[in-house]
């Protein structure tokens, strides 16, 4: 092969509105077999084409004598190679082009009949309609050739190892400094959302409080700072500026609750409830604030209740000992069977939203939710359903006997400070 082939062989070669870049194997491969094109060209009838390709079977190309391939000729090589891996007895295709110009392809496998690329003609003099274009080319040494050209490409792609993908560098860590300034600095806002009562019954008002952040001057939910607080083993953190950003507002407000005391439910973090350290943090606030036993309580996972049951006991024992009411956030069948759902502490659960929104279009989803409602009835526990939508969806929960709803439609989360008047 001259110095122009071999150029052009590793080149990106214009077809048109496409670039078909340049296998990553053609030097390997021209430099295995450097006589390939040299003996195919000879084996040739003489002067039938006036272009010649070679393509692996993704249809990157490994040998080009010509950069004059329309781009008609670029989707007819991806057809023909669909058509030669759908059916294994083909070996040739072709395509009629503008003028005199027809593309004829045929196929390189190799020994054990395996498709390993297409070699593409260019050729001139156009057939006549019930010529069959390529059998003029396929001699038995042009298919010899071919044969040898496709085991070539066969042995080469097998003896160049695949690459491993490089590792993502992980991110540089925080300083532990800068994480614990990250979430000081936070500027904490309180949002409160009022679970709206199913039944008549006289109850207590009962609130989940809903963290916000404000940045620059806007209102945030806290999901980054606490995936932040979370990477680095501080999730405790926001719920230690939670508890006492509630405890200080209650003390300056307490109109609020010396009246007619409401209940308010702060969502703790996984991690927080394991976390002995943090039960004592609450234990000390509350003890300290000399606020009514039930004013704040706590609101958890099930998930964690399943998974941290040895933690979540102690944790349980504290609440019920300092009165703070527990709720289980996201009940599902699955927890049914906890032993802490006869513990003193939990009162209330919070029944999975997926269950619940899903129950009127699936019979086994409803008797899940039926036998959910009537264990914690037996138990002396209220129910609260999530992201309740109106009409029949509502009408059957309180038929059912949900105590409680919780939604953004029927309830959107307020100020704290709107409490002090209402």
């Amino acid at each position: 092969m001259d110095h122009r082939q071999s150029t052009l062989a590793s080149a990106s070669i214009e077809t048109g509105q496409t670039t078909i870049r340049a296998s990553v194997l053609n030097e390997q491969v021209i430099e295995v077999a450097p006589g390939w094109m040299a003996a195919l060209e000879g084996a040739l009838p003489h002067a039938r084409y006036r272009a010649i390709a070679l393509y692996d079977a993704r249809g990157e190309v490994l040998h080009c004598t010509s950069t004059d391939f329309g781009i008609e000729f670029r989707q007819a090589l991806n057809d023909a190679l669909d058509a030669f891996v759908l059916g294994a007895a083909r070996e040739s295709r072709f395509l009629r082009g503008d003028g005199t110009r027809t593309a004829v392809m045929l196929a390189l496998r190799d020994l054990h009949s395996a498709l390993q690329g297409v070699c593409l003609l260019v050729v001139e003099d156009t057939p006549a309609e019930e010529e069959d274009p390529a059998s003029r080319f396929l001699t038995p040494a042009v298919q010899t050739i071919l044969a040898d050209i496709a085991s070539e490409i066969a042995q080469t792609l097998h003896a160049i190892p695949a690459q491993k993908p490089q590792k993502p560098k992980p991110p540089v860590p925080l300083p532990l400094e800068a994480v614990y300034a990250q979430i000081r600095e936070q500027e904490v806002v309180l949002r409160v959302q009022q679970l709206v009562r199913l039944r008549k019954a006289e109850g207590v008002r009962r609130f989940e409080v809903l963290l916000r952040h404000m940045v620059d001057g806007e209102e945030q939910s806290p999901e980054r700072v606490m995936q932040t607080a979370a990477n680095h083993g501080l999730a405790s953190m926001i719920d230690r500026r939670v508890i006492g950003e509630l405890i200080g507002w209650l003390h300056r407000n307490s109109a609020v609750w010396k009246k007619d005391p409401p209940a308010f439910s702060v969502n703790l973090s996984d991690a927080a409830v394991t976390e002995p350290h943090f039960i004592s943090f609450v234990e000390s606030c509350l003890q300290k604030s000399g606020l009514p036993p039930g004013l704040i309580g706590v609101e958890f996972s099930e998930r964690v209740c399943l998974t941290n049951p040895n933690e979540v006991k102690p944790a349980l024992d504290v609440f019920a000992r300092i009165g703070v009411p527990v709720a289980i956030d996201d009940f599902n069948v699955v927890g049914a069977g906890m032993p802490i759902l006869d513990h003193p502490a939990v009162r209330l659960l919070k029944l999975d939203a997926e269950l619940t929104t899903n129950a009127l279009q699936h019979r086994l989803t409803q008797a899940r939710v039926v036998g959910l409602v009537q264990t914690a009835k037996v138990m002396g526990l209220q129910t609260v359903a999530k992201r309740v939508q109106s009409g029949d969806h509502s009408n059957w929960l309180t038929a059912l006997g949900v105590d409680f709803v919780q939604s953004f439609d029927t309830s959107p989360p307020v100020a704290l400070d709107s409490l002090i008047h209402g």
